[in-house]
């Protein structure tokens, strides 16, 4: 499996974009600093805040307006530039810093400001650690505030390339290579051969530099040189040489003068072009490119580059997206292989270098894991346990037996994993609801589902997503029933198992015994507050001893009580009726009253029957009867003697 170096490069140059942070605790992370550069307008500070750290050394004290970036080394050297007016960009003189350490303890190791003028702002800075994270500070005066390129290369260099064809730096591998400033044409400014180019009147060479390399796997090449700023004018000659001295006998084999820019203001070799040279000005079908060449293994190649318009430096990378068979550089190749590239915080990546050549000054590894780095030599395989959540770098260094050096790596995100808080029990009532809360936060990215345990008395449970499981649950049983719940949550390549076990008891129906009729009007003692089977509550409505009421009976919760009813009668009271009784004459033998009267209602009479005088009788209704008393009165005449007149 190869690493996945240049992904971020091809991803960029596809027009993709990334946001920047607005401070140091929230600071962008670029995955992979090795020749990268973002596209025209990719970044911006306009909007950014004020933050916390304090204005590097160098940077106006107005220079508040930053956005940060981070990222892993690879090398020992970096060479940062942010294009921003007049190279893609609105910007105007744009502030660089260099940080290592972390966001509560800063270290600045290299500072550059705007210039006024200048759309361009590079940054040198060498002496770092492969494996350790650094920050990048980007800046400008609150009215200068705008979009911005950011390119970054993080190399270690072999040897810094001369001037002269005497000095060319010797490439033992096609890792991308940045020289960040240039001092003119050398000791002899005139080295391009008559009839390429490059030949002009006067001194050929403004700013130049040499590189050399020798084939070691015959096959394409192609190249790319990006200048920092993207408005200088790049030139370049490709010689195959007879030997290996870059000053003895070489032959141009390719040449570009072009003044055509494109928006980064490269030039090179591709598999497009078929042009073998381009001359100066700007004619038209010329795009600042030529075709590629098929090296030959055991030939040596050299490059003079120069930089007609500026003493500004480049970065030179090779063999970018050419799939046609490339051809390969004499030196170390190691070869890095790797299981996983997206794991979970805990697990862990294996590691080998099987499959690596020509590195018989052997083998060294870097791992990054947080503040601290890990380091091993040799094929392996190594394991890494990654303990802590982030982006961390696996990093290959191959020498070979005269100690040049090829470096390979792969990024390694680590995940955190989804937290449940789900309860291990849950216990509730018949027709109540389950309300599992499964997370305090649900992160971006993560899935929650669960499934449920069957069971066939409890109705209610189904399988389902999101971060609360609410059901209600009805136990049909008389006995505790429980099903579980099985929760899975998962975000990338984490994934997280829980349950929850739930009861639920069923319901049980409190008992009350009946409450007699009663009359109208009687007193109604207060209904109990808890039921012959142990269940309390409250009844509702009032007490009413006017008429038929049902009450219900409501239990206190967390009892599994259901609600229940009980009716009170309450009898109207009923007035006896009776029939009248003739008058009687005084004396006349007098009937018993009767014990009931005409609608039913028995009772007795007072005061004892008197056949003397007229009498009112009260008849007093049996008890239970819901009756009420009643009169019935008796007119007795008086005896009336006969009364004559005398009869003379």
């Amino acid at each position: 499996m190869q690493p996945v170096r240049l992904l971020v490069f091809f991803l960029t140059f596809m027009g993709l974009a990334y946001g920047q942070g607005d401070d140091c605790l929230s600071a962008t992370y670029l995955p992979n600093v090795s020749n990268f550069c973002s596209t025209n307008s990719n970044f911006t500070n306009v909007g950014a805040t004020t933050g916390l750290t304090s204005t590097p050394t160098c940077w106006p004290a107005a220079a508040t307006q930053d956005v940060w970036f981070q990222f892993i080394a690879t090398g020992t050297d970096v060479l940062i530039s942010v294009n921003g007016n007049g190279s893609g960009g609105s910007m105007i003189a744009p502030n660089i810093a260099l940080y290592n350490g972390n966001c509560s303890l800063l270290f600045e190791l290299g500072c550059s400001p705007g210039v006024v003028g200048n759309g361009s702002t590079q940054l040198y800075e060498g002496a770092l650690a492969p494996g350790t994270t650094y920050l990048i500070r980007v800046s400008s005066l609150p009215s200068y505030q705008g979009s911005f390129i950011l390119c970054a290369n993080c190399y270690t260099p072999n040897i810094n390339p001369g001037a002269d064809c005497g000095g060319a730096a010797y490439l033992c591998n096609q890792n991308s290579v940045s020289v960040a400033s240039l001092s003119g044409g050398g000791l002899n400014n005139d080295e391009p051969e008559p009839g390429t180019c490059l030949d002009v009147w006067g001194p050929d060479e403004g700013n130049s530099s040499w590189f050399k390399w020798t084939c070691q796997t015959s096959g394409t090449l192609t190249f790319d040189i990006t200048p920092i700023n993207a408005n200088d004018d790049i030139d370049f000659i490709l010689y195959q040489l007879a030997g290996t001295n870059a000053c003895g006998p070489r032959t141009p084999i390719r040449c570009n003068s072009s003044s055509c820019l494109n928006s980064v203001g490269s030039t090179g070799l591709n598999l497009v072009d078929i042009d073998i040279d381009e001359w100066p000005n700007c004619d038209p079908g010329e795009n600042a490119y030529c075709q590629y060449i098929n090296m030959v293994a055991g030939v040596s190649y050299a490059i003079l580059i120069n930089n007609f318009s500026a003493s500004t430096g480049f970065t030179l990378s090779f063999n970018t997206g050419n799939t046609n068979n490339p051809g390969t550089f004499l030196g170390p190749h190691p070869l890095l292989n790797y299981t996983n590239t997206n794991i979970c915080q805990g697990s862990t990546v294996s590691y080998n270098a099987t499959g690596s050549t020509n590195v018989a000054g052997g083998l060294n590894w870097i791992f990054s894991n947080g503040a601290n780095s890990t380091t091993a030599t040799g094929i392996g395989p190594m394991t890494i346990t990654y303990a802590n959540p982030g982006n961390f770098l696996g990093i290959l260094n191959g020498f070979d037996q005269f100690g040049c050096q090829a470096t390979e790596f792969v990024n390694i995100q680590v995940t955190a994993p989804p937290v449940l808080i789900n309860p291990a029990t849950q216990t509730i009532c018949s027709n109540n609801n389950t309300s599992i809360s499964l997370m305090n936060t649900t992160p971006t990215g993560t899935s929650i589902q669960w499934t449920v345990s069957s069971n066939p008395f409890v109705i209610g449970a189904s399988n389902g997503t999101g971060a609360t499981i609410n059901q209600t649950l009805t136990n049909n049983s008389s006995q505790t029933q429980t099903i579980t719940y099985t929760i899975t949550a998962t975000k990338g390549p984490c994934t997280v198992v829980s349950t929850t076990v739930v009861s639920v008891n069923p319901n049980t129906i409190p008992t009350f015994n009946a409450v007699n009729p009663i009359c109208q009007g009687d007193v109604l003692s207060a209904l109990p507050i808890s039921s012959l089977n142990g269940i309390t509550g409250t009844w509702s409505p009032a007490l009413n001893n006017q008429a038929t009421t049902t009450y219900t009976f409501t239990p206190t919760s967390g009892q599994c009580a259901s609600v229940t009813t009980l009716t009170i009668s309450v009898n109207p009271i009923i007035a006896p009726t009776f029939n009248s009784v003739n008058p009687i004459c005084q004396g006349d033998v007098l009937s018993a009253l009767p014990i009931s009267s005409l609608n039913g209602i028995t009772g007795t009479w007072s005061p004892a029957l008197n056949n003397q005088a007229t009498t009112t009788y009260t008849f007093t209704p049996t008890s239970g009867q819901c009756a009420s008393a009643t009169t019935l009165t008796i007119t007795v005449n008086p005896i009336i003697p006969p009364t004559f007149n005398s009869v003379n």
